[in-house]
């Protein structure tokens, strides 16, 4: 078999061979290939993301491109919602994380779990934590234990702890100032924890300082779920619903898809509108994203408990004891169960580490 293009002399196949085996070897191109990979995970495509990654494996890449591949593989196995295979890459990626000091990589662990609705397992790299960074340690180093920690922020209020959540957050304002992308995000934080508290006024100016062309594309839908959220707080159910459709149409992650799926429900159901409210909070419960999700399924069953359906709302609460074991959610679903036996994030959330 030969090349020609263009008029060149044809070209040996053994020529060809060695050339393209040179370029392989060449840790140029091991970088091209691997910034890639980690720019189609940033775009949301994630099985192209999956497919170079596939490829680069086969390749001698130095040991910190490997570790790299690695998290950007997890990522977007978990944005797929291929939890099991992400779960259990995070388990092996703490170990690494935990003996290597490797802060990339706990913050991808910590992602990887709260996704999965593993919000203890999360918090558990925190305490684990051989030595956080020193005051006088490098820049970038502070500015990843700083993520962990800001990431660490949804753990808490997922199992309940919506007052721990807003101390933790409250403890990084000032070293997140010395971080721009982490600070251009962390009002969405902070406007998501005053929706939740009835504060939709505060949440809503929160969002103000928020640059949303600075937000990760794969993040983007999280700005107007969150606004979304807050509209709600204050009964502005047609403007929330414009906003949470708006975060439908951005989002990559099937995770956020889910999760605007069930938000559109809780709208729905406190504007009046039960039977609309329980047609997106089974295409929710239907979703291939299983994690997380205790609210939407505890939303759900109470939108059939309004309509009568009894035993159907038991059914979906129950649902949230399977799915979303460990959140605040399930304990609020034992107690409509009229369970005395909770799950271990229930009653305040017993043993939630302080604010550092």
């Amino acid at each position: 078999m030969t090349l020609a293009i263009a008029g060149f002399s044809p070209v040996p196949p053994e020529l060809l061979l060695v050339l393209v085996a040179s370029l392989l070897l060449w840790s140029r191109v091991h970088q091209l290939l691997l910034g890639l990979t980690v720019r189609c995970g940033e775009w949301g495509a994630f099985r192209a993301a999956l497919a170079l990654a596939g490829f680069l494996k086969w390749l001698p890449l130095s040991a910190w491109m490997r570790a790299r591949l690695w998290r950007e593989e997890l990522y977007a196995h978990s944005a797929l919602g291929h939890t099991g295979t992400a779960v259990a890459g995070a388990r092996r990626l703490a170990v690494h994380a935990k003996a290597d000091g490797c802060l990339l990589c706990a913050t991808c662990v910590v992602n990887l779990f709260i996704n999965a609705g593993l919000y203890l397992e999360a918090l558990d790299i925190e305490r684990g934590w051989p030595c956080p960074p020193a005051p006088d340690a490098p820049s970038a180093e502070r500015n990843e234990w700083t993520l962990v920690r800001f990431n660490l922020v949804e753990a808490v209020y997922n199992l309940g702890g919506w007052g721990a959540a807003n101390a933790r957050l409250s403890s990084l304002e000032e070293p997140a100032r010395a971080f721009p992308f982490l600070w251009n995000f962390f009002p969405v934080q902070r406007a998501w924890i005053l929706a939740h508290t009835g504060h939709g006024e505060e949440a809503l100016a929160a969002l103000e300082n928020v640059d949303r062309q600075r937000v990760p594309r794969v993040y983007r839908s999280e700005v107007h779920f969150t606004r979304a959220a807050a509209l709600l707080a204050l009964s502005r159910y047609e403007e929330a619903e414009w906003e949470a459709h708006r975060g439908l149409r951005r989002a990559r992650r099937v995770s956020s898809t889910r999760n605007g799926l069930f938000l559109l429900g809780r709208i729905a159901m406190a504007a009046g509108h039960l039977e609309e409210a329980l047609r997106f909070f089974e295409a929710g419960a239907a979703h291939l994203y299983k994690g997380q999700g205790g609210d939407g399924l505890l939303a759900w069953g109470d939108c059939l408990a309004k309509l009568g359906r009894q035993e159907e709302a038991r059914d979906a609460w129950r649902l949230v004891l399977v799915r979303d074991a460990q959140s605040g959610a399930a304990s609020e679903a034992a107690s409509r169960l009229g369970l005395h036996a909770r799950p271990l994030a229930a009653s305040g959330c017993p043993g939630l580490p302080e604010a550092r």
